[in-house]
């Protein structure tokens, strides 16, 4: 070992150990791989002593964290079966035309998950000094990796509250590709669920190109009763689809004043008309309250919660007859849905009933990260490149704990226990140990 004369003897011996480590790591695992294919090689001589006939060797290179690892695999030719094989496959399932280990990649997915495939890429070759894979091969490796991931929790069989009974439901636009196509975009969507109002969100259904008639059928196959609340942005076609007979749904608050201004658009109304109609909205009381304050109404006086609602209403009669049919048509038909959903977490108070979530706030952190990764990273996609890529942001976010098990399944952490004793850098001597 060389130690550099610019440092101090303990940090001078520290770097010289973390060069020296790839060194002995690809060593030492080459050891391990001779002695393993020494002892297939006997055990078939053995066993069937005039069968194979000697056919040289095959080099193999492999990237693995600690080093680049060059390996002859011995070959041999099966005269019973008229073919070619490699003593080392018997005693271990080498992966063929792999030159990266999965632990190599690993890094490489959870970067691509946040970042990009190219910003993994680069950082990994950084790392290394410029030797590491490409971005194909980051691509098409995560795909197979992706395809371990599962958001979506199987809960249909435990007894108690199931994370469907306050659901939560967003979509947007994606852009498509087919071998580099460009295709027109399809409906992103998502729907998140907790068992208690303010319980932890846990992912329901998330789909490409679905319509909430499929999504909302694919959820009742696995959580047959519909939810008790919905809260929505009012999308059309979510409540109708995902709603039961007895849900609440529940308009969110936040989006209540932005969508008036784009309704007020769509009926040519321009920014200074739009004035009295927003000003009047604003007067409304139950849109100007935040989630603390409508949870603070459940010990509230009744009759408060009563005033507060009737109050509301007469401020929505206002603002309807502000807004005549043949001048205001769509703006109309949105502050009537309004009246009807959007103070639904009032009339369930007025019930006894504890409060309810008003605003999709917490659904919106989880598209703002779909929308970050995939609308302005991601930029296109192909249909199940989406669909993988939705799996392993939405795991990675919402189940750390489940991506870890991915990894730990990848890594063969859960595997058969191997114990590898190396007496030498020629021999080593393995036996196996229990599970």
């Amino acid at each position: 070992m060389s130690i550099p004369e610019d440092r101090n003897t303990f940090q001078g011996i520290g770097f010289a150990f973390h060069r020296f480590q790839s060194f002995s790591a690809v060593t030492l695992f080459t050891a391990v791989l001779n002695a393993l294919q020494d002892q297939a090689c006997q055990e078939l001589k053995r066993q069937h002593p005039d069968r194979f006939r000697n056919k040289g060797f095959q080099n193999r290179t492999w990237e693995m964290p600690f080093g680049t690892v060059n390996f002859p695999m011995a070959k041999w030719y099966d005269r019973q079966e008229k073919k070619v094989i490699r003593p080392l496959d018997i005693a271990l399932d080498v992966p063929d035309r792999v030159r990266y280990c999965e632990e190599t990649l690993l890094p490489g997915y959870r970067l691509a998950t946040l970042q990009s495939y190219r910003v993994s890429r680069n950082t990994q070759a950084t790392e290394h000094q410029g030797r590491t894979y490409g971005r194909s091969t980051l691509h098409r490796r995560f795909q197979g990796f992706a395809e371990h991931m599962n958001p979506v929790p199987d809960m249909k069989h435990q007894h108690g509250s199931k994370p469907t009974a306050f659901q939560q439901a967003d979509g947007t636009k994606l852009a498509m590709q087919d071998h580099g196509r460009n295709l027109k975009k399809a409906d992103l969507r998502l729907v998140v669920g907790s068992r208690t109002p303010h319980g932890p969100l846990e992912i329901l259904d998330f789909s490409l190109g679905k319509t909430w008639d499929d999504i909302s059928k694919r959820i009742r196959e696995r959580f047959p009763a519909p939810p008790k609340v919905l809260v929505t942005d009012g999308e059309p076609g979510i409540a109708e689809a995902l709603s039961g007979p007895d849900t609440i749904h529940q308009r969110c608050l936040f989006h209540a004043k932005h969508q008036l201004k784009f309704a007020l658009y769509q009926d040519e109304i321009k920014k200074e008309g739009q004035k009295p109609i927003v000003k009047a909205f604003s007067k409304i009381p139950a849109f100007r309250l935040c989630q603390e304050e409508v949870q603070r109404l459940e010990n509230a006086d009744r009759k408060d919660v009563k005033l507060l609602l009737e109050t509301s209403e007469k401020a929505f009669e206002n603002l309807k007859r502000r807004l005549p049919d043949k001048e205001f048509p769509a703006t109309r038909q949105y502050v009537l849905g309004l009246i009807d959903n959007g103070l639904s977490y009032l009339r369930r108070l007025l019930q006894g009933d504890s409060a309810i979530p008003v605003t999709t706030n917490r659904m919106e952190s989880i598209m703002s990260r779909l929308a970050m990764r995939l609308k302005w990273i991601g930029r296109r996609w192909s249909a199940q490149g989406g669909l993988n890529m939705l799996a392993a942001v939405l795991t990675l976010a919402l189940h750390p704990a489940r991506y870890q098990e991915v990894v730990s399944l990848l890594k063969g952490e859960k595997g058969p226990v191997v114990g590898v004793v190396i007496t030498s850098l020629e021999a080593s001597w393995l036996s196996q140990c229990a599970t």
